[in-house]
């Protein structure tokens, strides 16, 4: 695995596609989900959008890319978007991006969420996954793992009161292609929550394995259905619900946001969305 150090300094031009994928995959959340990701997820659909968008929406597209995880789809649906000479604005949001590299000891480095929950150790020439695994209970591994996990998390809590601390340092959970890119936006953001910054404000929203009905109930899909219809502008404004499934296909439904309170649906890759019934259902409320 790539060191949590070595990944932010490497330049964005030299990370391979590999490199991002090792990297992101291998950080397990608070909430126990994975980064998970790899490249060309969605080029099967970028071209759709890209021609659809291009006559259903202002010449400067405002994008809202939700729940981007590591950030690689991202990049890809703005390069896409913006072929042409286009001028693209992608506001990127996810419930982790901010995350901190804290030097513990000498050379020893700990990667972690704001709070403190840690997603990785770096050592001199190995770096570590903080969580036991099964396999660390059949060679013994797991003692010398909780040994350090407590021993780095202890410290790394006890430099967190000082946010000054000269050993602390603000890293971005997200490719450094998607930083380096000036369309480009990143800020932390929970979909199930209303932003008033955001209302009106976008012509497309794209919602890519997010609106699963295996991670919220049908409750808080509504929800976050009517808050994306709260950010869309009107009528033209545009959601994409996609999902990808573990044999790399993906499914979703583009729906337009229209001028009444309701989404119609425009268009379906493979077998639709599976939340595609809720999202018409939705109520887009007035604010």
């Amino acid at each position: 695995m790539l060191a949590a150090k070595t990944f932010f300094e490497t330049p964005s031009e030299r990370l391979t596609p590999r490199m991002e994928e090792d990297f992101f995959t291998s950080l397990m959340t608070r909430n126990r989900t994975y980064k998970t990701t790899f490249h060309d997820r969605f080029s099967d659909i970028n071209p759709y959008l890209q021609e659809y968008l291009l006559h259903h929406a202002p010449p400067t597209l405002r994008v809202l890319d939700v729940g981007i995880s590591s950030g690689i789809s991202t990049v890809e649906l703005y390069d896409d978007l913006s072929r042409g000479g286009r001028e693209v604005e992608v506001v990127g949001t996810d419930i982790l991006i901010d995350a901190f590299l804290v030097k513990v000891f000498p050379r020893c480095y700990a990667l972690v969420d704001p709070g403190g929950f840690p997603l990785r150790f770096d050592f001199p020439f190995v770096t570590m996954k903080p969580w036991v695994t099964r396999r660390d209970y059949y060679n013994g591994l797991f003692i010398l793992r909780k040994f350090i996990n407590t021993l780095f998390t202890h410290q790394v809590h006890r430099m967190l009161r000082n946010p000054d601390d000269a050993r602390i340092s603000e890293v971005k959970l997200v490719t450094p292609r998607a930083l380096a890119k000036s369309g480009i936006t990143v800020c932390t953001d929970d979909i199930s929550r209303y932003n008033s910054e955001f209302e009106a404000r976008f012509d497309f929203v794209r919602a890519a394995n997010v609106l699963n009905s295996g991670y919220f109930s049908p409750t808080v899909l509504s929800a976050m259905v009517a808050n994306i219809g709260c950010y869309l502008t009107e009528p033209e404004g545009s959601l994409l619900v996609v999902r990808t499934h573990e044999d790399r296909a993906s499914h979703g439904t583009l729906f337009r946001r229209g001028n009444g309170r309701h989404f119609e649906a425009v268009h379906r890759f493979g077998s639709g969305s599976e939340v595609e019934d809720i999202v018409l259902r939705v109520e887009i409320p007035t604010k």
